[in-house]
C-alpha cells in the first residue's frame, strides 16, 4: 500500500474522522454531558457534596424561588438588568468613539489601540487587585483625587450607591477595546465612494455620520451589542472579586454560583439558577438578535 506524508491511504482515511471525533467526544464530555447535569440537578436537593444523597424533589426549588426566595431572586434579577443595560450601552458608546478617533492609520494610533484593547488580556483576578487598591477608601490614589474634589470621603466600592456603577465602569474598561476593534473593522468596510456621494451633497461631519455612518455600521453594532449584552449577563467573577456581591451588587450569575459552590452549598438550587439565567439569557439574546438583525434589513 502507497505510503503518504500522513500514512497509507487507509489511515488518510480515518484523519477526518478523528478530527471530528476528538473534540466532539470533548464537547460530550465537557459540553453536553455537564448542562444536562445541571437540568437534572435543578430537580434535586443535592448539596453537592461527595456521597450525600440526591433528593429528588421535582420543583421544589422553583417553587421556592418564586415564593419563600422571590426576593432574594427578584434583586438579583433587577441588579443583572441593571448592570446589563448600563454595561451594554456605555460599552458600545466607549468602543465606537475609540474607533471613530482611533481609525486612522499611521503607527502611533496603532500603538494606542494596542493599549486600548491590552486588559482584554488580563484575568479577572489581577484586574480585581489593581482596582481593589486604586479604590481603596483609606490609601487608594482615588481617595486622595475624591477628598481633593470633594473635600469629602467615600467607601468606593463599599458605598451602595456607587458600587455597582463603579463595577460596571471596570468592566467596560477592560472590554471597550474589544468592542473598539469590531466598531473599526466595520468602518474599514464601509466604501470610500459614499463618503465622496455625502461630501459632494454639502453633508457635514455629523450629517455625515448620521446618514452614512451610522446605518452602514449596523452589523458591526449587531455583533458589538450581543456579546457585549451575553457577557454582561453572565458576569460574576469581576463581581465576586471587587465586592463579594455586597453593597448592591449581587448579579444573578453571582448568586447562583454562590448557591451552588459557596459556603452553604446547595447544588440543586444552583442548578434551577442556571436555568433561570439560561431562559434570561435566550429571551433577552433573541429579542436583541431580531430587533438588530430585522434593523440591518430596513436600512
Amino acid at each position: 500500500m502507497a505510503a503518504s506524508p500522513f500514512g497509507t491511504r487507509r489511515t488518510r482515511r480515518l484523519i477526518p474522522w478523528a478530527s471530528i471525533a476528538i473534540p466532539g467526544i470533548g464537547w460530550l464530555l465537557f459540553g453536553l454531558y455537564p448542562s444536562l447535569a445541571t437540568v437534572g440537578y435543578s430537580f434535586t436537593q443535592y448539596s453537592g457534596l461527595p456521597g450525600t444523597p440526591l433528593n429528588v424533589c421535582g420543583l421544589c426549588n422553583y417553587t421556592a424561588a418564586f415564593t419563600a426566595l422571590s426576593a432574594q431572586v427578584w434583586e438579583s434579577l433587577q441588579v443583572t438588568l441593571v448592570y446589563v443595560v448600563g454595561v451594554t450601552v456605555l460599552q458600545n458608546l466607549a468602543g465606537l468613539g475609540l474607533a471613530l478617533l482611533l481609525n486612522r492609520p499611521g503607527r502611533s494610533y496603532t500603538v494606542y489601540r494596542a493599549l486600548i484593547f491590552m486588559p482584554q488580556i488580563f484575568s479577572v483576578a489581577v484586574v480585581g487587585a489593581v482596582f481593589a487598591l486604586i479604590l481603596d477608601p483609606f490609601t487608594g490614589p482615588a481617595a486622595t483625587a475624591w477628598k481633593a474634589v470633594s473635600g469629602g470621603t467615600t467607601a468606593f466600592l463599599g458605598d451602595s450607591s456607587l458600587a455597582l456603577p463603579l463595577v460596571m465602569l471596570v468592566n467596560i474598561w477592560m472590554f471597550a477595546g474589544y468592542s473598539m476593534l469590531i466598531y473599526i473593522a466595520g468602518l474599514r468596510n464601509i466604501p470610500r465612494p459614499v463618503y465622496e456621494a455625502a461630501a459632494l451633497d454639502g453633508a457635514g461631519r455629523w450629517r455625515t455620520f448620521l446618514h452614512v455612518t451610522w446605518p452602514l455600521l449596523a452589523p458591526a453594532t449587531t455583533v458589538n451589542v450581543f456579546l457585549t449584552a451575553m457577557g454582561a449577563l453572565g458576569e460574576y467573577a469581576l463581581i465576586l472579586v471587587l465586592t463579594g456581591g455586597n453593597f448592591g451588587t449581587k448579579t444573578l450569575g453571582l448568586y447562583m454560583f454562590e448557591s451552588a459552590f459557596g459556603g452553604n452549598s446547595q447544588l440543586g438550587y444552583g442548578s434551577m439558577l442556571a436555568m433561570l439565567q439560561f431562559l434570561l439569557t435566550l429571551a433577552i439574546g433573541g429579542a436583541l438578535l431580531f430587533t438588530l438583525r430585522r434593523r440591518e434589513i430596513q436600512l
